[in-house]
C-alpha cells in the first residue's frame, strides 16, 4: 500500500506498506517512510509515478508501459500524418500549374491578334497606295489601271477577311484574358486555404509534441521497477507483435488473439505474480 502525504509544492512524505517484502530495498521492513523534495514542481507528476510503480507488480506495470507505449504508437503516427500533410502543396502546385498554363494561352493569343493587327495594316497601306496610284493622274495606260482596279478589289476582299481573323483573336485573347483572371483568383484562395490549413496542422503538431514529451516522461519513469529480462522480452514482443506485448484477459480469453485460457492459467496470472504468456501468440497476459 502507498500513501503519499504532500506537504509542499515541494515536500512530500511517502509510507509505503511492505507487508509482501515484495521490493528488495525494503525486505525485511514492515513500511518504509521518506520524505521527497522536489525542486521541480514540474517533475511532481513524474515522481508520484515513479513511486506508484514501485508498489505495483511486475505485470502491472508491464501494462501500464504497453497502455504508454501505444498512445505513444498512435501519436507518432499522426505526426507523421501531420508532417506529411506539411509537405503536400499538390492542390497548390496544380493550381500554380493553371495560372502558368493561362498566361502562357494569353500571351500566344495576344501574339495571335498582334500578327493579325499588323498584316491587316500591311494590306491596308498596300491599298491605300494603290488608290493613290489610281487617282493620281499619273498612269494613263486602260490595261494598268485596269489591274490597279481589279488589284484594290481584291486587296478589300483580303482586308474584309483579315479583319475577320483580328475579330477572331480579340475575341480568343479577351477569352484568355477572363480565364487568366480566374485563374488568379482561384490560386489566391488555395494559398489562403493552404496558410489557414499550416496553422491548424502546426497547431496540432505543436499540441502533439507536448503530449509526446508527457507520454515519454512517463514512459521513462514506468521503467525504473521492471526487470531487465522481463523489458527484454517486453521489447522483443513489441517487435514480433505488431507492437503489443502485454495482452489483457478478457471473458477468460487473450485479448489479442482471442484464445481461450484455462482457468489454472488465469489463477497463474492473477496469484504468482510472474510474466504468463499465451499459448497462441506469446504475448505477456495481464489479469486486470
Amino acid at each position: 500500500m502507498l500513501q503519499l502525504y504532500i506537504m509542499s509544492k515541494q515536500d512530500i512524505i511517502v509510507i509505503i506498506n511492505n507487508n509482501c517484502n515484495k521490493c528488495p530495498y525494503w525486505k525485511g521492513y514492515d513500511f518504509f517512510v521518506s520524505v521527497f523534495r522536489i525542486e521541480n514542481p514540474k517533475l511532481l507528476a513524474i515522481s508520484l509515478i515513479t513511486l506508484y510503480n514501485f508498489n505495483m507488480s511486475q505485470i502491472s506495470i508491464l501494462y501500464r508501459l504497453q497502455r504508454i507505449d501505444s498512445q505513444l504508437d498512435k501519436a507518432h503516427n499522426t505526426l507523421r500524418s501531420i508532417e506529411k500533410k506539411l509537405g503536400d502543396n499538390s492542390l497548390l502546385d496544380a493550381a500554380q500549374r493553371k495560372v502558368t498554363e493561362a498566361e502562357d494561352k494569353l500571351q500566344a493569343e495576344s501574339k495571335r491578334l498582334r500578327n493579325a493587327q499588323n498584316k491587316s495594316h500591311d494590306v491596308r497601306v498596300k491599298m491605300e497606295q494603290s488608290e493613290a496610284s489610281l487617282y493620281g493622274g499619273k498612269i494613263q495606260n486602260p490595261k494598268e489601271l485596269q489591274d490597279l482596279q481589279n488589284g484594290i478589289a481584291s486587296l478589300k476582299r483580303l482586308i474584309s477577311t483579315l479583319e475577320d481573323n483580328e475579330l477572331d483573336a480579340m475575341m480568343a485573347v479577351e477569352e484568355a484574358e477572363t480565364h487568366y483572371n480566374d485563374v488568379k483568383v482561384a490560386i489566391q484562395e488555395e494559398q489562403g486555404k493552404q496558410i489557414e490549413k499550416t496553422a491548424q496542422l502546426n497547431d496540432e503538431k505543436t499540441k502533439l509534441l507536448e503530449k509526446i514529451e508527457r507520454l515519454e516522461a512517463e514512459r521513462n519513469a514506468t521503467l525504473p521497477p521492471i526487470s531487465a529480462s522481463d523489458l527484454s522480452l517486453y521489447d522483443q514482443l513489441r517487435i514480433t507483435r505488431s507492437g503489443i506485448a502485454v495482452a489483457k484477459i478478457s471473458s477468460q480469453a487473450c485479448d489479442a488473439c482471442g484464445t481461450t485460457l484455462t482457468a489454472a492459467m488465469i489463477q497463474s496470472t492473477q496469484s504468482t505474480g510472474q510474466v504468463i504468456r499465451c499459448p497462441t501468440c506469446g504475448r505477456i497476459l495481464y489479469p486486470g
